[in-house]
């Protein structure tokens, strides 16, 4: 049986770690407003760049081909005729740092279903966050490639971190003429709620709609190809940094339910151990009772 002090040391130790995982909530619900603003103002934007990029994009891919064979940029983004089928992209998004529940671990499940059922193919590797890099670094398979990391950047991401991977998207997925880019990441559903989705964000799917605006109704200067160009990188870069506001606050939210889960059964464990504590020092109070009793009548007799 433990002694008092030992039982004493046990509630003390599991208070002070109770403290702490109430201060990281407490830490957690002050910034998931934020960003919870931040990634509703952000969603505005990359919707009306989708919108746009759709109306454009019939008139672009009818557009003639160049006459020495190779395939139009922007036909690139949206058909890709000329990838090389072994050849795909994964994005993982998570987390930093852990005490987030299963935030990280679903995320890393998904990751790890995606490369065995493509075992066969050439996977460049985009990791956000230390958790999923640390991961997939560990894996030492031959046909992964670790083409970009960022780490670090939660919870204070910048629409500086979304050009960075974006820009590493889109270029690797030109060079290296890759099939697709799959993206991995828990979406922000609510405070209790995060999803996981899996979903190809390249090449583009093309959403045809009956009110769609022909680029032939107006005058495009220096032309509509040039303006393409541009649209849709801001609109791959407004989509990254859409996607990582929205892992942002999925990860708050996750803390704040992690750490209030925690703190609960903390408390739990502290009242548990404190009936432990009457119990072992009312039998210490009842022995020594015993023992002046047993004491007294030795004397008497």
């Amino acid at each position: 049986m433990q002694s008092l002090r030992d039982i004493r040391q046990n509630i003390k130790a599991i208070k002070s770690t109770q403290q702490i995982m109430q201060t990281m909530k407490m830490i957690s619900n002050a910034r998931i407003r934020k960003a919870q603003d931040a990634m509703v103002a952000a969603r505005p934007f990359a919707t009306k760049m989708l919108e746009m990029v759709s109306d454009f994009t019939p008139d672009v891919l009818a557009l003639p081909q160049p006459q020495d064979g190779t395939e139009r940029w922007a036909s690139r983004m949206f058909i890709n005729r000329t990838a090389d089928p072994n050849k795909i992209g994964l994005l993982v998004i998570t987390g930093d740092k852990g005490l987030t529940g299963s935030f990280n671990a679903v995320i890393l499940r998904a990751a790890m279903r995606f490369l065995r059922e493509h075992k066969d193919h050439e996977i460049f590797v985009f990791a956000v966050g230390k958790k999923g890099r640390d991961f997939l670094a560990r894996l030492k398979m031959p046909n992964l490639h670790i083409v970009y990391e960022s780490v670090g950047i939660f919870p204070k991401v910048s629409y500086a971190h979304a050009e960075l991977l974006g820009e590493a998207v889109i270029k690797t997925f030109l060079e290296e003429k890759l099939k697709n880019v799959t993206l991995i990441y828990n979406d922000f559903k609510s405070l209790a709620s995060q999803t996981l989705l899996e979903q190809e964000i390249l090449p583009f799917a093309q959403h045809a709609k009956k009110d769609n605006i022909s680029a032939k109704k107006f005058e495009f200067e220096p032309g509509l190809l040039e303006i393409f160009k541009l649209m849709v990188p801001r609109l791959i870069k407004a989509n990254m940094y859409r996607v990582l506001l929205e892992s942002q606050a999925a990860n708050l939210a996750a803390t704040t339910n992690a750490m209030d889960a925690a703190s609960k059964n903390a408390g739990e464990i502290a009242a548990a151990l404190g009936l432990t504590l009457n119990k072992v020092r009312q039998a210490g109070i009842t022995n020594e009772i015993l023992d002046i009793v047993n004491g007294a009548e030795a004397l008497t007799n």
